[in-house]
């Protein structure tokens, strides 16, 4: 199934494609891993967020234990990153689905775009000039 998922500004795309290449694409099939995908766009939405998380992300994986528990998160931003934590493993964080209800519009357009790429990928061929 084809997904339409939208950036929430043209930087938060170049984040996450600058992203994905830094973790060597993690590309299989022409697909970017779903795992990372997910976990990443949601990481990459907002500069401040990546700023702080980009430390805990590496081609072996993301230290989303470290990450919730070194840093400190407003609500709204714990939920969203618990989110992330739990659809790149579902058993790096708890995250309770009704939790996301507390997101702003924004964060919460985030947080379902992130499922679908869990669920359906990214074509990498979308991100290539």
């Amino acid at each position: 199934m084809p997904t339409n998922i939208l950036f929430k500004k043209p930087e938060h795309k170049q984040r996450f494609v600058a992203a994905m290449q830094a973790i060597g694409g993690k590309i299989y099939r022409g697909t970017y891993d779903p795992e990372y995908g997910a976990a990443l766009y949601v990481l990459t939405a907002d500069a401040s967020t990546w700023q702080k998380a980009r430390d805990y992300v590496s081609c072996h994986g993301i230290d989303f234990g470290a990450l919730l528990e070194d840093l400190d998160w407003s609500g709204g931003h714990r939920a969203l990153l618990q989110w992330a934590a739990n659809l790149f493993n579902e058993q790096a964080a708890q995250c309770n689905p009704v939790e996301l209800m507390r997101l702003d519009e924004s964060n919460f357009h985030v947080a379902l775009s992130a499922l679908l790429i869990r669920r359906y990928g990214l074509q990498a061929s979308d991100f290539t000039s």
